[in-house]
């Protein structure tokens, strides 16, 4: 029986699949699996906070009281239940939604790749901190974005920077997608936004 290798399937890839790179974040993680190692890098939390005695006794409550729904398919775009948790748990903050605008995701790199996949198409600008979070710069060089950067400083963005960008790009008849910003402990600088920032950073988005 033949094999094949990856170089024999290089000619059927899609335009997507080439321009791929490995997992920054995979390649920082299997630096923590060593012994000896105290890593800085990766943003793991501290062990020792794990809620682990409580996550035992909900699995045990979940399991006993509705097992055949716990361990049967749901919906894709998030349980109801937890949608109606959330609902006043944002209004607190005052962010008004509806269950049809939530979208439950298993992790930030999900919520990336769905944004890229709806907003960006091949050479697409898209605008991005200097320096940004690496696995989100993968997900939008795997959709064969243009990613054009902007320098921070203690307060967050430079948005009279940004307003400079902005006004370059209207200049040569582009409107970037999208503005990616991490505002609070950003990563990985660890710099939170100033109220101040981020006013002027919306009304430069919506202009």
């Amino acid at each position: 029986m033949t094999q094949l290798s990856g170089d024999d399937l290089q000619e059927f890839f899609s335009a997507s699949a080439k321009v791929m790179t490995r997992s920054l974040i995979r390649e920082l993680l299997k630096l923590t699996r060593r012994g000896g190692i105290i890593s800085f890098a990766g943003g793991l939390p501290d062990p020792a906070t794990f809620p682990v005695e409580e996550l035992k006794q909900i699995t045990v409550d979940v399991l006993t009281q509705q097992p055949q729904l716990a361990l049967q398919y749901g919906p894709t775009e998030g349980d109801v239940n937890l949608k109606d948790q959330l609902i006043p748990w944002m209004a607190k903050d005052g962010i008004q939604v509806t269950r049809d605008q939530i979208l439950i995701t298993v992790g930030s790199q999900q919520g990336l790749d769905l944004a890229g996949r709806v907003f960006l198409d091949p050479g697409d600008a898209v605008i991005v901190e200097l320096p940004s979070y690496m696995a989100g710069l993968q997900v939008f060089r795997s959709y064969r974005a243009q990613m054009i950067g902007v320098p921070q400083d203690a307060e967050g963005m430079r948005t009279d920077l940004l307003e400079q960008t902005l006004a370059r790009l209207r200049r040569e008849g582009r409107r970037p997608k999208f503005i990616y910003v991490v505002p609070d402990f950003q990563n990985p600088s660890g710099v939170t936004m100033t109220e101040a920032r981020r006013r002027m950073l919306l009304e430069l988005a919506r202009a």
